[in-house]
């Protein structure tokens, strides 16, 4: 790494820039906070006394418009009394109306006395008190005159006491109209200063604004002038590098940030011009690097379509062939797991150097990632099948033992071959044809090669085209379960049924599970359809149970991929509980090279199963490879003898001596023993004949929908309790 040495002079000290801008918009700064603390704090004072002047002044006009009400309520009851005092007497009319005109005059005094106490103006207080006191010598003249009103004698008297309380009466209705108005001209008078003052806030904030506009142009004056000319230097000097001057220099000017960067800046230019040679020499070597395969050192995916145009443009000129190969190495993710990355890694290298060793000069071997390669042939003569030998010879190759480390590898190779121009127009068409090629090599076997044909791309393309509607078939209701009964041989009843999933495409009709569940399992969607299946077989049978019919368990296969997931125990729990099914009516069948895949995490799974109370079966038994110590401590409830050895029964020895062995096993580990595929009346007797527990199997019935399998049940369940032999009963099963 190259180091810039910046230095300067001893002399004169430069004030830093970064000072000077600091300094100057610091002082705006301060100001700013200066003007707006002051600003805020005043506005906060204000604010409080202004709430606080208008609460108070709008307080007392209200209670002045109502000392005014009340008053007029009491004038409205002393009108009523006198107006019913001649119509009903003095005591029965002051019996009605005086209290509540003594009520009214008592909540006038009230607002009076709070008046009183919210004004801080004598001249008002002594407003309010003698508009008390007239109050009270209202009602006193009041109640005075009718005390004397109705009386013999005396009516000048009588007189003398209305015409006072009525004086008093109008002068009280003067004060506090007069008192009210008094009161509503000052909260108006305050409302008025306080928008005064919120102009004045308003113009104050402006124009503290306008002082920090004025003050920040002032500091960005100095600033500018400042560094305009340091600026205008680096963009020159700028421009002569980016032009390809190296050699330009600029100026350093003061000891300041710029003369700093201007130092460097020459010092960067420097280095780029010593440097300039060696990039041009070394890119040849950058042009190699992104051309190849880092790690067997093999041209990539970059420099493969380049080879394949040559290699098209040779034979196009000189009429003769090209072909492409496409390889993938078998079983390289198995070993590359086991090795472990460094191992895989080194794998890949003896592979590449063996293909390479097997070609000629002109040839090309291209990784295109992962565990693919593609050749490139020239100059191929006649129909292109002539390199049949080289390709059985790089077979053959690849297949050697391998010694990594300490430990030796055996690969083997799957290869697609299409010929230019019978396979293909263009690159793009022979990769995709010779990529096809390989998967039917794959499929056919592997460890050989296959020519391309017309037919695999119709194939491939109908796969993909079957993947595509496995996506949607969930979500579009395409799926629907049929159930095949399983049958106790002696008392010939129901003990269970196998759930199995039917696909009925839109376009292509029933689709055998065989063609989509090994591409459910290649992409994953096994889970989803799954967990589909085995919510659906705990509500059917939900619903057997609520319907009447006799317990009985449903049966649903769990695939390996389904197994591995760590989601399956939620999955099934929630299954169960969202049915509302006994978990002792749902079975679970396994294969048992499923489940010696990781033994201890598979005994895990199934101990955990076994504890809800969920029963296990392993389906196929005898076609995988497992050992006894390990069968003995799976957590299960039933053996299932696969159909591929109950199908030549009787006639095959082989067979009948591998059935009568896997129901002695399943029995002596407390096992039952079911039997599936049974076709015929021999293969049954045999079965029963050596103590086979269960069968299944078109003998009895096909899987069915769930209204038939209903029927089956019931129909069955009859049959059996009229029957009074168990021996009987099952050959009627036999019959059937």
């Amino acid at each position: 790494m190259i180091k810039f040495p910046i230095g300067f002079p001893r002399g004169r000290r430069t004030r830093s820039l970064r000072v000077e801008i600091a300094l100057g918009f610091g002082v705006v700064i301060v100001l700013m906070l200066a003007l707006g603390a002051s600003f805020y704090l005043s506005e906060q004072r204000s604010a409080a006394a202004i709430d606080k002047l208008l609460s108070s002044d709008n307080r007392m006009a209200d209670l002045s418009l109502r000392s005014s009400l009340a008053m007029y309520k009491a004038r409205d009851a002393e009108n009523e009394l006198l107006l019913s005092a001649d119509r009903l007497g003095v005591a029965q009319a002051s019996e009605r109306s005086l209290p509540a005109m003594q009520n009214h005059l008592l909540d006038m005094r009230e607002y009076l006395a709070s008046l009183r106490i919210l004004s801080t103006d004598p001249k008002f207080r002594d407003q309010v008190d003698r508009i008390e006191t007239q109050t009270r010598q209202y009602e006193d003249g009041f109640l005075a005159f009718i005390a004397r009103h109705g009386k013999e004698g005396l009516p000048e008297s009588a007189d003398a006491l209305r015409q006072g309380y009525l004086a008093t009466a109008v002068a009280i209705e003067s004060s506090v109209e007069a008192l009210h108005t008094e009161a509503t001209k000052r909260a108006l008078q305050t409302r008025s200063d306080v928008e005064r003052a919120a102009r004045f806030s308003r113009w104050a904030v402006i124009a503290l604004v306008a002082l920090a506009i004025l003050l920040s142009a002032a500091a960005a004056t100095v600033v500018s002038r400042r560094i305009t000319g340091s600026i205008a230097r680096l963009v020159a000097f700028s421009g002569r590098v980016a032009a390809g001057d190296f050699s330009a220099r600029t100026p350093q000017g003061h000891a300041d940030e710029f003369g700093i960067l201007a130092s460097a800046m020459n010092q960067m230019a420097e280095s780029i011009e010593n440097s300039n040679a060696l990039l041009e020499s070394s890119a040849d070597t950058l042009k190699h690097q992104a051309t190849h395969d880092p790690l067997t050192g093999l041209p990539n995916r970059a420099l493969l379509e380049d080879r394949l145009r040559q290699a098209i443009s040779y034979a196009d000129r000189y009429g003769r062939l090209m072909t492409v190969v496409f390889i993938n190495l078998d079983g390289f993710k198995r070993i590359n797991d086991s090795l472990g990355r460094k191992g895989g890694d080194e794998l890949l290298k003896v592979m590449a150097e063996r293909m390479a060793r097997c070609l000629r000069s002109v040839d090309t071997v291209v990784r295109t990632g992962g565990d693919e390669f593609v050749i490139i042939l020239y100059d191929q003569p006649g129909d292109g099948t002539d390199i049949a030998p080289a390709l059985r010879k790089l077979l053959e190759t690849i297949a050697q033992p391998a010694r990594i480390g300490s430990q030796a590898v055996q690969l083997t190779g799957s290869m697609g071959v299409a010929t230019y121009p019978a396979d293909g127009a263009d690159a793009d068409a022979l990769l995709m044809n010779a990529d096809a090629a390989m998967s039917h090599a794959k499929a056919s076997g592997r460890n050989n090669f296959e020519f391309y044909a017309a037919e695999m791309s119709g194939a491939i393309r109908d796969e993909l085209a079957l993947r595509e509607g496995l996506r949607h078939a969930v979500a579009r209701s395409e799926f629907h379960l049929a159930y095949q009964p399983q049958l106790d041989m002696e008392s010939g009843r129901v003990t269970g049924v196998e759930a199995l999933i039917r696909w009925q495409h839109p376009e292509r009709g029933l689709v055998s599970p065989a063609q989509f569940i090994p591409l459910a399992e290649e992409t994953g969607l096994i889970v989803p359809i799954g967990e589909w299946v085995l919510r659906t077989a705990c509500f059917q049978n939900k619903a057997w149970q609520d319907a009447g019919l006799p317990p009985f368990i449903v049966s649903v296969n769990v695939s390996a991929r389904q197994f591995r997931e760590r989601t399956l125990i939620a999955q099934v729990s929630l299954a169960l509980r969202d049915s509302g099914l006994e978990p002792r009516l749902l079975e679970l069948e396994l294969t048992e090279s499923l489940v010696m895949e990781d033994l201890d995490k598979a005994l895990q799974s199934m101990k955990a199963l076994r504890a809800m109370g969920v029963q296990l079966s392993i389906d196929d038994f005898g076609t995988g490879y497992s050992s006894l110590s390990a069968l003995k401590r799976f957590p299960i409830a039933r053996l299932k003898i696969d159909q591929s050895f109950v199908r030549d029964i009787p006639g095959d020895e082989e067979d009948k001596a591998i059935a009568k062995t896997i129901i002695a096993l399943g029995h002596e580990l407390n096992l039952k023993v079911i039997a599936e595929g049974v076709e015929t009346e021999q293969q049954l007797e045999f079965l029963r004949a050596h103590g086979c527990d269960e069968m299944q199997g078109y003998l009895f019935s096909r899987p069915v929908p769930p209204a038939e399998l209903a029927a089956l049940v019931r129909m069955r369940a009859g049959e059996a309790a009229a029957s009074g032999q168990p021996e009987a009963r099952a050959r009627r099963v036999a019959g059937r």
